[in-house]
């Protein structure tokens, strides 16, 4: 091209594609990297559990035209029994410079929010009341959180409400929960302080913050003389389930708790969401600030679907007939 055309072009704006300024190529290589979201679950990457909840936000992801392994990569940390570790793992998350950070629950959030104060959050079922401080409300978030919650503070009073279905008479209910835990301590409260004086029975609280406080609150079942208990689904508990399923079978004692997986485990009934529904919905969020969406604007969505599943297998174990018309009422029946 001749230096007086070249000149001509460039004065018009018409440059050839190839003569455009490399900005443009390098934009369209970073286009191509793969995004990266930072996973923090609770437990083993052994659990069963988490199979299913990453495949629900590996499906949830491909819907939007986010395909693992290609142009997305999962950085999936695991703290083990003990959700003290969040903090480490935040901070190695953080140092990754991972896009986006996803959790189901207020301990990782916590930690997030101090190690990683700058990069987007998108909650998959925590309990985040705006009363907690997370967010300024549903509708505008207001800061980096975003997603999906769960409403566990409310459905743990239905749980409480079965068990004065099926033991009409029953007058003491202890709860597992953690201390630690700010949205575990708050449905406690709810359900001691306003739950359970309306149905006439007392809460007996059965604390449990970490892996080595199991033995401690199992001793506190047996002193207090409970006649069913409430399991929250929070990390270190959440860890422990299965001994705490056994546990109270052998003590032919009728549990319950929010979240569907544990009923599946042995608990004997659960009123909850579905953490497989709640990473999938969780995973459209990604997809918005992956297209540039502010997590500040975009609106906290509440799980409005809830499951009831019934484990006959454990009522049997325990020796507990269940009546037939709540056996019926059930979305999921274990045999």
């Amino acid at each position: 091209m001749h230096r007086r055309e070249f000149i001509r072009l460039l004065c018009r704006g018409t440059l050839p594609a190839l003569l455009v300024a490399p900005s443009s190529i390098s934009w369209s290589q970073s286009a191509e990297k793969p995004r990266r979201v930072g996973v923090l679950l609770s437990g083993l990457s052994s659990d069963a559990a988490a199979r299913p909840v990453l495949q629900a936000l590996a499906d949830g992801l491909r819907e939007h035209g986010w395909d693992e392994g290609r142009n997305v990569v999962l950085e999936v940390r695991y703290s083990g029994p003990d959700p003290a570790r969040f903090l480490e793992l935040a901070a190695e998350l953080d140092a990754l410079r991972v896009d986006v950070i996803m959790t189901a629950n207020t301990q990782a959030l916590d930690a997030v929010r101090g190690k990683a104060p700058t990069i987007p959050i998108v909650m998959a079922g925590a309990t985040v009341p705006v009363s907690l401080g997370y967010i300024a409300s549903l509708a505008r978030p207001g800061g980096n959180i975003t997603g999906v919650v769960n409403q566990l503070e409310h459905i743990a009073e239905k749980n409480l409400e079965l068990f004065k279905e099926i033991m009409p008479g029953i007058k003491r209910v202890g709860i597992i929960y953690s201390p630690e835990n700010v949205s575990s301590l708050a449905a406690f409260k709810i359900g001691q302080e306003q739950t359970a004086p309306r149905l006439g029975v007392v809460v007996v609280p059965i604390p449990m913050s970490k892996p080595t406080d199991l033995d401690e609150a199992l001793a506190t079942i047996v002193r207090e003389e409970v006649q069913a208990v409430h399991v929250h689904p929070a990390p270190a508990i959440f860890a422990q389930r299965a001994r705490i399923a056994t546990f109270a079978i052998e003590r032919r004692l009728p549990t319950n708790a929010a979240l569907n997986v544990m009923a599946r485990g042995g608990i004997l009934m659960s009123y909850g969401y579905d953490n497989r529904v709640s990473w999938h919905r969780a995973a459209s969020y990604v997809d918005r600030i992956f297209k540039g969406a502010n997590p500040a604007d975009i609106p906290v969505e509440q799980v409005d679907r809830f499951q009831f599943i019934i484990n006959l297998k454990t009522a049997r174990a325990i020796g507990l007939e269940l009546p037939q018309t709540l056996v019926a009422r059930a979305d999921e029946v274990i045999e």
